[in-house]
């Protein structure tokens, strides 16, 4: 393992404590931690968070849209997270 993918590893182990010694985490909670790991500097390792259980509690949820935004920073392209935003924006209006 290179130096990146250490320092990419290191940086989402706070996200990761938090997503599992949360006995019952919030929806808002969990939104509101995606939204922090996708923000961080260095963070661009997300498939550990991903299969964490309060992540996944979100599936079929309101909250089903940040799911998914953690899976397209997982594993997704450019164009299927502007496509979100596009769909985000046409609900907005």
């Amino acid at each position: 393992m290179d130096q990146a993918q250490t320092r990419a590893l290191a940086a989402i182990q706070p996200f990761m404590h938090l997503a599992t010694t949360q006995k019952t985490p919030t929806q808002r909670f969990v939104c509101d931690l995606i939204n922090r790991a996708i923000s961080a500097q260095g963070t661009y390792l997300f498939t550990e968070l991903l299969q964490t259980p309060a992540i996944q509690s979100l599936r079929g949820t309101d909250s089903q849209p940040w799911l998914t935004l953690l899976e397209i920073f997982s594993w997704g392209t450019f164009e299927e997270y502007h496509g979100m935003n596009q769909e985000h924006n046409a609900h907005s209006t």
